[in-house]
Protein backbone atom coordinates (compact mmCIF):
# COMPACT_ATOMS: atom_id res chain seq x y z
CA UNK A 1 0.00 0.00 0.00
CA UNK A 2 2.98 2.06 0.18
CA UNK A 3 3.29 2.39 -3.46
CA UNK A 4 1.61 1.41 -6.67
CA UNK A 5 3.41 -1.62 -8.85
CA UNK A 6 2.51 -2.55 -12.36
CA UNK A 7 3.56 -5.99 -13.69
CA UNK A 8 4.65 -5.30 -17.22
CA UNK A 9 4.46 -8.95 -19.65
CA UNK A 10 7.25 -8.61 -22.71
CA UNK A 11 5.99 -11.59 -23.76
CA UNK A 12 5.60 -15.43 -23.85
CA UNK A 13 9.43 -16.29 -23.56
CA UNK A 14 10.24 -13.36 -20.83
CA UNK A 15 9.85 -13.59 -17.29
CA UNK A 16 8.56 -9.72 -17.90
CA UNK A 17 9.39 -6.45 -15.57
CA UNK A 18 7.58 -5.03 -12.35
CA UNK A 19 7.61 -1.38 -12.27
CA UNK A 20 7.13 0.48 -8.90
CA UNK A 21 5.41 3.68 -9.07
CA UNK A 22 5.30 6.59 -5.99
CA UNK A 23 2.00 6.15 -3.94
CA UNK A 24 -1.19 8.00 -5.08
CA UNK A 25 -1.69 8.56 -1.39
CA UNK A 26 1.35 9.04 0.42
CA UNK A 27 1.89 6.72 3.22
CA UNK A 28 5.18 8.39 4.07
CA UNK A 29 5.63 12.02 3.98
CA UNK A 30 9.04 11.60 1.98
CA UNK A 31 8.98 8.30 -0.76
CA UNK A 32 12.26 7.90 -2.29
CA UNK A 33 12.58 5.53 -5.30
CA UNK A 34 16.59 5.31 -5.50
CA UNK A 35 17.74 4.44 -2.32
CA UNK A 36 15.38 1.40 -2.70
CA UNK A 37 17.19 0.54 -5.97
CA UNK A 38 20.95 0.83 -4.35
CA UNK A 39 19.76 -1.28 -1.48
CA UNK A 40 18.43 -3.89 -4.14
CA UNK A 41 21.28 -3.81 -6.16
CA UNK A 42 23.88 -3.91 -3.38
CA UNK A 43 22.34 -6.77 -1.55
CA UNK A 44 21.85 -8.65 -4.76
CA UNK A 45 25.39 -8.37 -5.32
CA UNK A 46 25.97 -10.29 -1.75
CA UNK A 47 23.91 -13.50 -2.46
CA UNK A 48 20.34 -11.97 -0.99
CA UNK A 49 18.16 -12.79 -3.70
CA UNK A 50 16.71 -9.31 -4.42
CA UNK A 51 15.77 -8.28 -7.81
CA UNK A 52 18.33 -7.20 -10.00
CA UNK A 53 19.53 -5.06 -11.43
CA UNK A 54 17.32 -2.32 -10.35
CA UNK A 55 17.21 0.99 -11.66
CA UNK A 56 15.50 4.30 -10.45
CA UNK A 57 14.56 6.50 -13.10
CA UNK A 58 13.95 10.27 -12.02
CA UNK A 59 12.68 11.71 -14.85
CA UNK A 60 8.95 12.50 -15.23
CA UNK A 61 9.49 12.70 -19.18
CA UNK A 62 8.43 8.94 -19.29
CA UNK A 63 5.63 8.00 -17.76
CA UNK A 64 4.57 11.19 -15.86
CA UNK A 65 6.38 10.47 -12.56
CA UNK A 66 9.49 8.82 -11.19
CA UNK A 67 9.60 5.12 -11.27
CA UNK A 68 11.51 1.92 -10.58
CA UNK A 69 12.02 -0.73 -12.47
CA UNK A 70 13.50 -4.45 -12.06
CA UNK A 71 12.89 -7.70 -12.89
CA UNK A 72 10.12 -10.24 -12.51
CA UNK A 73 10.51 -13.15 -10.65
CA UNK A 74 7.85 -16.15 -10.53
CA UNK A 75 6.92 -18.19 -8.24
CA UNK A 76 4.55 -18.25 -4.61
CA UNK A 77 4.17 -15.23 -2.15
CA UNK A 78 2.75 -16.22 1.35
CA UNK A 79 -0.65 -13.87 2.15
CA UNK A 80 -0.29 -11.48 5.13
CA UNK A 81 -1.78 -13.88 7.83
CA UNK A 82 -0.11 -16.74 7.49
CA UNK A 83 -2.42 -18.38 9.72
CA UNK A 84 -5.41 -18.16 7.11
CA UNK A 85 -3.09 -18.48 4.18
CA UNK A 86 -3.96 -21.21 1.54
CA UNK A 87 -0.32 -21.41 0.55
CA UNK A 88 0.66 -22.10 3.49
CA UNK A 89 -2.09 -24.45 4.75
CA UNK A 90 -1.43 -26.22 2.09
CA UNK A 91 1.93 -27.00 3.07
CA UNK A 92 2.75 -30.31 4.99
CA UNK A 93 4.61 -29.57 8.50
CA UNK A 94 8.23 -29.97 7.62
CA UNK A 95 7.33 -27.66 4.38
CA UNK A 96 6.49 -24.90 6.76
CA UNK A 97 9.60 -25.12 8.73
CA UNK A 98 11.41 -24.68 5.85
CA UNK A 99 9.31 -21.87 5.12
CA UNK A 100 10.47 -20.35 8.30
CA UNK A 101 13.68 -21.02 8.31
CA UNK A 102 13.85 -19.50 5.09
CA UNK A 103 13.12 -16.43 6.06
CA UNK A 104 15.05 -16.39 9.35
CA UNK A 105 17.82 -16.93 7.17
CA UNK A 106 17.52 -14.15 4.98
CA UNK A 107 16.86 -11.84 7.57
CA UNK A 108 20.54 -13.35 8.63
CA UNK A 109 21.89 -12.47 5.16
CA UNK A 110 20.86 -9.07 4.78
CA UNK A 111 22.31 -8.72 8.16
CA UNK A 112 25.68 -9.81 6.82
CA UNK A 113 26.24 -7.49 4.14
CA UNK A 114 28.95 -4.75 4.38
CA UNK A 115 26.67 -1.71 4.47
CA UNK A 116 29.55 0.45 5.04
CA UNK A 117 31.93 -0.63 2.19
CA UNK A 118 28.85 0.00 -0.19
CA UNK A 119 28.13 3.25 1.22
CA UNK A 120 24.58 2.71 2.04
CA UNK A 121 24.94 4.98 5.15
CA UNK A 122 24.54 7.49 2.54
CA UNK A 123 21.77 6.53 0.97
CA UNK A 124 19.74 5.42 4.36
CA UNK A 125 18.37 6.86 7.51
CA UNK A 126 20.24 5.24 10.81
CA UNK A 127 22.09 4.49 12.56
CA UNK A 128 21.02 4.88 16.35
CA UNK A 129 18.52 3.74 17.97
CA UNK A 130 17.68 7.62 19.37
CA UNK A 131 17.72 8.23 15.76
CA UNK A 132 14.87 5.81 14.76
CA UNK A 133 13.15 6.92 17.92
CA UNK A 134 12.92 10.42 16.55
CA UNK A 135 12.07 9.50 12.85
CA UNK A 136 8.87 7.61 14.14
CA UNK A 137 7.90 10.40 16.44
CA UNK A 138 7.99 12.94 13.81
CA UNK A 139 6.05 10.25 11.64
CA UNK A 140 3.35 9.69 14.15
CA UNK A 141 3.15 13.26 14.57
CA UNK A 142 2.92 13.80 10.71
CA UNK A 143 0.28 10.67 10.11
CA UNK A 144 -1.70 11.63 12.72
CA UNK A 145 -2.84 14.58 11.42
CA UNK A 146 -2.56 16.65 14.71
CA UNK A 147 -4.77 13.45 16.26
CA UNK A 148 -2.39 10.60 16.84
CA UNK A 149 -3.68 7.61 18.74
CA UNK A 150 -3.09 7.47 22.40
CA UNK A 151 -1.91 4.06 22.25
CA UNK A 152 1.01 5.49 19.69
CA UNK A 153 1.66 8.55 22.43
CA UNK A 154 1.92 6.32 25.58
CA UNK A 155 4.21 3.72 23.60
CA UNK A 156 6.53 5.74 22.12
CA UNK A 157 7.14 7.78 25.85
CA UNK A 158 8.01 4.14 27.25
CA UNK A 159 10.34 3.56 24.37
CA UNK A 160 12.30 6.85 24.91
CA UNK A 161 11.86 6.32 28.68
CA UNK A 162 13.57 2.94 28.39
CA UNK A 163 15.50 2.83 24.72
CA UNK A 164 18.41 0.50 24.99
CA UNK A 165 21.52 1.20 23.63
CA UNK A 166 22.22 0.70 19.90
CA UNK A 167 24.83 -2.12 19.88
CA UNK A 168 26.03 -3.32 17.07
CA UNK A 169 24.57 -2.03 13.62
CA UNK A 170 23.46 -3.70 10.50
CA UNK A 171 22.07 -3.22 7.37
CA UNK A 172 18.06 -3.66 8.02
CA UNK A 173 15.60 -5.09 5.56
CA UNK A 174 13.25 -3.36 7.07
CA UNK A 175 9.60 -5.39 6.69
CA UNK A 176 10.42 -8.57 7.12
CA UNK A 177 7.67 -11.06 6.71
CA UNK A 178 6.72 -13.84 4.82
CA UNK A 179 4.56 -11.50 2.28
CA UNK A 180 8.19 -10.47 0.99
CA UNK A 181 9.32 -13.32 -0.02
CA UNK A 182 8.93 -15.03 -3.33
CA UNK A 183 9.40 -18.70 -2.99
CA UNK A 184 10.11 -21.87 -5.16
CA UNK A 185 8.02 -25.12 -5.20
CA UNK A 186 10.70 -26.58 -2.27
CA UNK A 187 10.31 -22.87 -0.47
CA UNK A 188 13.85 -21.71 -1.05
CA UNK A 189 13.66 -17.80 -1.56
CA UNK A 190 14.15 -16.70 -5.39
CA UNK A 191 13.37 -13.09 -4.38
CA UNK A 192 13.15 -11.11 -1.78
CA UNK A 193 11.16 -8.07 -2.30
CA UNK A 194 10.40 -4.44 -0.81
CA UNK A 195 13.10 -2.28 0.56
CA UNK A 196 11.58 1.07 1.20
CA UNK A 197 11.77 0.38 5.00
CA UNK A 198 15.70 -0.22 4.86
CA UNK A 199 17.95 1.24 7.44
CA UNK A 200 20.63 1.21 9.14
CA UNK A 201 20.39 0.26 12.67
CA UNK A 202 20.49 -3.21 15.74
CA UNK A 203 19.73 -6.08 13.83
CA UNK A 204 16.83 -6.00 16.74
CA UNK A 205 15.08 -3.94 14.97
CA UNK A 206 14.09 -6.25 11.95
CA UNK A 207 13.76 -8.96 14.72
CA UNK A 208 11.54 -6.91 16.76
CA UNK A 209 9.57 -6.49 13.65
CA UNK A 210 9.12 -10.18 12.72
CA UNK A 211 8.16 -11.76 16.29
CA UNK A 212 6.40 -8.37 16.88
CA UNK A 213 4.03 -9.61 13.67
CA UNK A 214 4.03 -12.69 15.31
CA UNK A 215 2.62 -11.33 18.51
CA UNK A 216 -0.08 -9.68 16.73
CA UNK A 217 -1.09 -12.50 14.52
CA UNK A 218 -1.76 -14.71 17.80
CA UNK A 219 -3.56 -11.98 19.54
CA UNK A 220 -5.75 -11.39 17.23
CA UNK A 221 -6.38 -14.80 15.70
CA UNK A 222 -5.54 -17.35 18.76
CA UNK A 223 -3.77 -19.27 16.21
CA UNK A 224 -0.15 -19.85 15.38
CA UNK A 225 1.07 -21.90 12.37
CA UNK A 226 1.75 -25.80 13.10
CA UNK A 227 5.54 -26.78 11.89
CA UNK A 228 6.70 -22.89 12.85
CA UNK A 229 10.05 -22.66 14.72
CA UNK A 230 8.96 -21.48 18.39
CA UNK A 231 10.22 -18.22 19.46
CA UNK A 232 13.00 -19.43 21.36
CA UNK A 233 13.99 -22.06 18.47
CA UNK A 234 13.89 -19.16 15.72
CA UNK A 235 15.93 -16.94 18.10
CA UNK A 236 17.91 -19.82 18.33
CA UNK A 237 18.72 -20.19 14.34
CA UNK A 238 18.85 -16.64 13.79
CA UNK A 239 22.07 -16.41 16.70
CA UNK A 240 23.31 -19.71 15.01
CA UNK A 241 23.31 -17.88 11.47
CA UNK A 242 24.74 -14.71 12.50
CA UNK A 243 27.20 -15.71 15.66
CA UNK A 244 25.14 -13.19 17.37
CA UNK A 245 23.80 -12.28 20.49
CA UNK A 246 19.97 -11.30 20.66
CA UNK A 247 19.37 -8.16 23.00
CA UNK A 248 16.76 -6.17 23.75
CA UNK A 249 14.30 -8.35 22.16
CA UNK A 250 11.10 -7.15 23.78
CA UNK A 251 11.71 -3.70 23.50
CA UNK A 252 12.27 -4.08 20.01
CA UNK A 253 8.81 -5.90 19.58
CA UNK A 254 7.10 -3.07 21.45
CA UNK A 255 8.64 -0.89 18.81
CA UNK A 256 8.13 -2.72 16.06
CA UNK A 257 4.19 -2.99 17.22
CA UNK A 258 4.45 1.22 17.15
CA UNK A 259 5.76 1.54 13.67
CA UNK A 260 3.04 -1.35 12.28
CA UNK A 261 0.12 0.44 14.08
CA UNK A 262 1.87 3.95 13.21
CA UNK A 263 1.55 2.93 9.35
CA UNK A 264 -1.84 0.66 9.57
CA UNK A 265 -3.42 3.95 11.32
CA UNK A 266 -2.18 6.00 8.61
CA UNK A 267 -3.54 3.65 5.64
CA UNK A 268 -6.95 3.83 7.66
CA UNK A 269 -6.52 7.49 7.47
CA UNK A 270 -6.62 7.35 3.76
CA UNK A 271 -9.43 4.78 3.12
CA UNK A 272 -11.44 6.80 5.35
CA UNK A 273 -12.36 3.56 7.63
CA UNK A 274 -10.73 4.61 10.86
CA UNK A 275 -14.04 6.36 12.28
CA UNK A 276 -15.85 3.48 10.97
CA UNK A 277 -14.30 0.78 12.56
CA UNK A 278 -11.44 1.43 15.02
CA UNK A 279 -7.90 -0.19 14.84
CA UNK A 280 -7.75 -3.68 15.90
CA UNK A 281 -3.91 -3.01 16.40
CA UNK A 282 -4.49 -0.77 19.34
CA UNK A 283 -5.08 -3.39 21.97
CA UNK A 284 -2.38 -5.74 20.77
CA UNK A 285 0.00 -2.81 21.22
CA UNK A 286 -1.45 -2.35 24.47
CA UNK A 287 -0.96 -5.83 25.36
CA UNK A 288 2.84 -6.11 24.32
CA UNK A 289 3.60 -2.83 26.15
CA UNK A 290 2.07 -4.12 29.50
CA UNK A 291 3.83 -7.55 29.10
CA UNK A 292 7.16 -5.41 28.43
CA UNK A 293 6.74 -3.02 31.74
CA UNK A 294 5.64 -6.77 33.67
CA UNK A 295 9.02 -8.15 32.53
CA UNK A 296 7.06 -11.11 30.37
Amino acid sequence: MANETLLVDLGPDDPGMVVRLPPLEPTFPDYELAPQATVQNVVAAHGVAAPAPAVAVEDSAWIGCPFLVMPRVHGDIPGPAPVFDPYVGALGPDARTRLHVALLDTTAAVHAVPWRQQGLADVLPGTLVGDALDRWDAYVAWAGEGDPLPALTEALAWCRRTCPPSGEEVLLWGDVRLGNLVLDPEQRVVAVLDWDLAAIGPPEMDLGWLFGLDFMMGSLFGETVSGFLTRRDAVGRYEEATGRSVQHLEWHEVFALVRALAINDRHQRITGSRRRTGNPMVPVLLERLAAAQSGV
